[in-house]
């Protein structure tokens, strides 16, 4: 028995060990995807809402909001926004900025 958890033990620290080497390799580790901040407001919600989404390659952080303003207005879209509202409409994209990580 002991030796099966030593063997489990020796496992796990090599796939531990094989998965860490592998991020530090990829070429997508070091450029993480741009993210933007996107800021809601509709007459129905209490105060603004904040999300921060990732913006696609070769499109903008307002195109990222668009899609989250879309589900927004949509009832049947099934995301989660603004702290899981159920409000699904009237809702108005204030501002689409890029984050500054």
């Amino acid at each position: 028995m002991r030796r099966m958890n030593w063997t489990a033990g020796i496992l796990a620290v090599a796939v531990l060990a094989a998965l860490g080497a592998g991020a530090a390799s990829s070429p997508g580790a070091a450029a993480r995807a741009p993210k933007a901040t996107c800021t809601f407001s509709n007459p129905a919600h209490a105060g603004d809402c904040v999300e921060v989404t990732e913006v696609a390659e070769d499109s903008t952080p307002h195109d990222a909001c668009v899609a989250i303003l879309n589900c927004l207005n949509d009832a049947r879209c099934v995301k989660v926004y603004c702290n899981a509202t159920n409000v699904r409409q009237g809702w108005k994209l204030k501002a689409a900025e890029p984050l500054e990580e």
